[in-house]
């Protein structure tokens, strides 16, 4: 028994060492680096493990439990006190049966009892819940306050002053209860009484009361120990001393109430064995005096201040104790060479770590801190951190806890700002509030941070500025960011647009792609130029090209999404603009010739492959249209288009494609349509115009057309043949007498000429391609002096067998299937060409190159001259060119445009054929040309012809009476020449001067022709 009490002593006894090494552990390591709450943490850890006991609880139990716990042990010990002394009063026959009845019936005794055991409980509720409410509150803390100190002091007087007063008080009360006095015939028997309530209630009380002890230890690594409390001196004598002698009097008072009588053997016994017990105590005492020694001779040497102190803790005993001063000074040794580590850590660390106290006050200063204040260490040391963080208490009285990193300016021991960069944290050492500063030099940083944010306001000036949409979106597709170009294109400030889904602003036709986009994003595809319509806020669509790409993590994970976005909306408005008109004819707003032939190869190309359909090509020419726009103008001209383009569309099927072809053609492609229903479906236009009447001025004019129809089925081979046959059918209408409808007949014998210019457009085309045209030149005379430096320019076609094609053959073809500029262009350089070569070898020649009367239509041509002009170097005034009179009537305007372009260039111009067209002579007031080729059919009968003779008079004194020169064609003989001489005609060309020829050859020495004849 004594063996378990002294285990238990020294248990209890390891707790105290622990807990006070452990806080002056935490308090050394704490003031000097800050670790207060891992330390302190793994410390109550290790104390709970060492600290064992009947009841296994350990110091984590929950406080509520230990109070529960004390409370009602202690209620239970303390009444069971007085049941004790009673029961074994009754036991040894101290009290009768009858008195014990007597004494709870007359209730004064009971209640005085069970106010004691009351008072008892209460005292010790109001010890206990103090401090386990501390304990809940502060689960980490270490050092409770003082007055919880002197709770914790009360309690063995609190415990035991009830039962002092059960055991002075209850014998006698009791005894005057049952005698009414306390006379000396009962004074024996109360003195029995009384010795077995004090030794029934010490052999109760004493259990309770270590057990109180036990639960209260529990709290000591919360609440520590400001003293000794209870020594295991006063608990092995109240063990291994009182307990035994109490129970040997026990068995004393037993066998006196029993014999009556203490014999001297039987008293000699009880002396033996209670020398024998105090011997046993003071024994124990003095091994425990002896293991303790080491930690007394180390507190008295040096207080326990350090580590190194405490490492040289050394067994001096072979028990618990022992074993435990070995292990705190290998723990100490460790802890003791931790804090060198640690030391070594602050001294060497990069940033500067300052510890203060609540107050400010500056404890720890290591040497970053030195060497970017400027202060040593002794010098600071002590001195508020005011002085160093000026900025910190200019806000705020303390310094408080700033776990996020902020930056702040310290000052410098010579007065100078300096960034730093402030990190605070707050522990508490032995109950007090410390600080741990870490303190880092950002002057460099803060330099950094400066550029960069010149660069970011640079930047941020630049996409503020774009005209370009910047953007970013999160992962889930809602805007994070807009520059200010979200106004221009959806109207919206960027803050009215950031969160919401960029699908909100999806045009619904373009969702789908959109989506599609935005997986590919995520999938790891940057997209370039992708275009879609977004909806601004009122709804109109707006055309975007994005530039997008997402960002990710190191582990891959998207970020955002950000890119650029452009409003292309007038660009593709403009696009689209640029794409209609090089579809669409601008006067009439229908499909051009060049998307109806485009459109014509797809359909040729679609029916070849379906054998059993088949549709149909009208071409269609307006009867009218030249007396129109001839004699009431381009203005009428144009609007007669406009009228006849709604009257056809009016009446053309749906799908069903109608085109303005040329000047006053048009095309009509019907499809699936059958071949039977094609004649009548062409007559049915045809008679729109019977009910139709063009009005000008009030006045009304009847239009008609002419219509050629072609069936296009498997058998059709291109697009070309399709044209082709619609085309000669319309001529053919139009040969027949116009205002009527033919349908394409591969059998009819009248469609020979039509497939002979067919033939003829082949051939010419072929001698574009291959080069294979020849211009020939021909001589033309001045009268006055008889010399020869004008030549006409002509072309010919050479076939492959040599025979030589005249213009006549073959320029009807070309003009007709749209190969008439070609050929003006490709005369005029190769004439350019020829006449720059003899410039520069020195011949003094001039060119008139014959032009077609199609050139006015050709857009092409005068850039092309002007060009050819310049790089040349060529005089323009040696240049001169021809057009017929009837093609300069035909298209007066447009002529009088074109002689004036060219004469802008320095160029000459003449009217070939004047005379021809019987037309009136009013026109060359407004034609700016220089001269005027009379007619041959005026000249080359002129000898014989007097008529003729008084028609080239007349044309040449207009000419001259207008400032022109004139020329007469067809002069073939002597006869001629000289009337045209004496007609004071001022130039002359025929086969008498010289015949067309392929090159010229000794040009300074052409044969003079004089009026005697002509000399080769």
């Amino acid at each position: 028994m004594v063996a378990n009490q002294i285990l238990q002593n020294s248990q209890v006894m390891s707790l105290c060492l622990a807990s006070s090494a452990k806080n002056h552990a935490a308090t050394c390591n704490i003031r000097k680096f800050g670790g207060l709450a891992s330390h302190r943490k793994h410390s109550t850890h290790a104390v709970g493990s060492n600290h064992g006991g009947d009841t296994g609880d350990t110091m984590l139990d929950a406080p509520e439990r230990i109070r529960t716990r004390f409370s009602i042990l202690l209620f239970v010990g303390t009444l069971f006190i007085p049941i004790a002394g009673f029961g074994t009063a009754l036991l040894f026959g101290v009290l009768q049966d009858w008195q014990v009845e007597r004494l709870l019936a007359d209730g004064l005794v009971p209640a005085f009892l069970l106010s004691l055991v009351f008072v008892s409980l209460l005292q010790m509720q109001r010890l206990i819940t103090p401090l386990t409410e501390w304990v809940l509150h502060n689960p980490l803390a270490t050092n409770a306050p003082s007055h919880l100190h002197r709770r914790l002091q009360a309690f063995s007087r609190d415990f035991w002053w009830p039962v002092a007063a059960h055991v002075l008080l209850t014998p006698p009360l009791s005894f005057w209860r049952l005698e009414g006095t306390l006379g000396p015939h009962n004074f024996q028997a109360m003195l029995h009484f009384a010795l077995l309530v004090t030794t029934t209630a010490a052999l109760v009380g004493v259990p309770a009361y270590l057990f109180g002890l036990h639960q209260l230890g529990k709290l000591v690594t919360s609440l520590s120990l400001d003293r000794i409390h209870v020594s295991l001196k006063s608990r092995t004598l109240l063990l291994a001393g009182l307990v035994p002698l109490l129970s040997y009097a026990l068995l004393a008072e037993y066998h006196w109430l029993i014999t009556g009588q203490l014999e001297a053997g039987y008293l000699a016994t009880f002396v033996l064995l209670a020398l024998a017990t105090v011997s046993i105590s003071l024994l124990s005492i003095r091994s425990m005096q002896q293991a303790l020694q080491p930690f007394q001779q180390v507190f008295s040497r040096s207080g326990a201040s350090t580590h190194e102190a405490l490492a040289g803790l050394r067994p001096a005993s072979t028990d618990e104790i022992g074993h435990l001063t070995q292990t705190l000074g290998r723990v100490f040794q460790r802890l003791g060479d931790q804090e060198t580590h640690m030391r070594a850590i602050v001294d060497t660390a990069a940033e500067g770590i300052i510890v203060v106290d609540e107050h400010g006050q500056i404890d720890t200063f290591n040497p970053a801190a030195e060497r970017l204040f400027g202060y040593p260490a002794q010098e600071i040391r002590g001195r508020h951190l005011a002085v160093l963080l000026p900025e910190v208490f200019e806000a705020q009285s303390s310094i408080g806890t700033h776990s996020e990193e902020r930056d702040v300016f310290g000052q410098h021991r010579n007065g100078a700002r300096i960034p730093v960069s402030l990190r605070v944290s707050e522990m508490s050492i032995s109950g007090r509030r410390m600080f741990t500063c870490l303190v880092a030099d950002i002057r460099q940083r803060k330099a950094a941070e400066q550029e960069l944010q010149a660069a970011e306001a640079r930047y941020r000036a630049l996409v503020e500025t774009a005209h370009d949409l910047v953007w970013s979106v999160d992962p889930e597709g809602c805007w994070s960011y807009l520059n200010a170009s979200s106004r221009m294109i959806y109207g919206l400030e960027p803050e009215q647009m950031m969160g919401r889904p960029i699908t909100e602003f999806c045009a619904p036709d373009c969702l789908q792609a959109d989506r599609a986009a935005f997986d590919e994003l995520l999938n790891g595809q940057d997209l370039y130029q992708y275009e879609t319509v977004h909806l601004d806020h009122k709804g109109n669509r707006r055309h975007l090209s994005f530039n997008a790409k997402a960002h990710r993590d190191e582990d891959g994970t998207i970020l955002q999404i950000s890119g650029t976005a452009r409003d292309v909306t007038d660009q593709k408005a403009f696009h689209e603009q640029l794409a209609y008109q090089a579809e669409h004819d601008a006067l009439t707003r229908l499909f051009n010739r060049s998307y109806f032939q485009q459109e014509l190869e797809r359909t040729v190309a679609r029916v070849s492959r379906r054998p059993d359909a088949s549709c149909a090509l009208f071409y269609i020419d307006l009867d009218q249209f030249k007396y129109i726009n001839d004699t009431l103008g381009h203005a009428a001209g144009d609007r007669l288009l406009i009228e006849v383009t709604r009257l056809l569309t009016s009446h053309v099927r749906e799908g069903d494609l109608l085109a303005r072809f040329g000047g006053d053609e048009f095309t009509l492609l019907l499809y699936d349509i059958r071949a039977a229903d094609v004649l009548a479906a062409a007559e049915h236009f045809r008679a729109l115009f019977e009910s139709y009447a063009f009005l000008e001025d009030g006045n009304s004019f009847n239009i008609s057309c002419s219509i050629g129809a072609t069936i296009i089925d498997a058998g059709t081979r291109n697009a070309e043949e399709v044209l082709s046959q619609a085309d000669i059918a319309c001529n053919m209408a139009k040969a027949a007498g116009r205002n009527r409808v033919k349908l394409y007949d591969p059998s009819d014998a009248n469609k020979d000429g039509m497939a002979a210019d067919m033939g003829w457009a082949s051939r010419v085309r072929e001698m574009l391609e291959h080069d294979r045209f020849q211009l020939v030149y021909q001589p033309i005379m001045a009268l006055h002096d008889e010399l020869v430096q004008d030549y006409e320019v002509l072309v010919r076609m050479v076939c492959d067998d040599g025979e030589i094609i005249l213009p006549g053959g073959f320029m009807p073809a070309a003009e007709r299937f749209g190969l008439i500029h070609a050929v003006d262009r490709w005369v005029v350089k190769r004439a350019l060409t020829q006449l720059t070569r003899l410039h520069q070898q020195g011949e003094s020649v001039r060119f008139s190159i014959n032009l077609s009367g199609k050139a006015f239509e050709d857009p092409q041509l005068l850039p092309l001259i002007q060009d050819l002009l310049d790089h040349a170097g060529l005089d323009p005034s040696r240049v001169c060119f021809e057009i017929t009179e009837t093609a300069a009537i035909a298209k007066l305007s447009e002529a009088e445009k074109f002689i004036g372009a060219l004469k802008d260039m320095g160029c000459q111009f003449a009217l070939d054929d004047f005379g021809a067209g019987f037309s009136s002579f009013a026109y060359l007031k407004h034609l700016p040309v220089d001269k005027l080729k009379i007619d041959g059919n005026f000249v080359q009968n002129l000898a014989d012809n007097h008529i003729d003779q008084a028609m080239v008079q007349s044309m040449n004194q207009v000419a001259h009476a207008l400032g022109k020169q004139t020329i007469a064609e067809y002069v073939e003989d002597s006869r001629t020449l000289e009337m045209l001489r004496n007609y004071g005609v001022d130039y002359a060309q025929g086969n008498y001067i010289g015949k067309p020829r392929e090159v010229l050859m000794n040009i300074s020495r052409l044969p003079v022709h004089r009026a005697s004849g002509y000399t080769e």
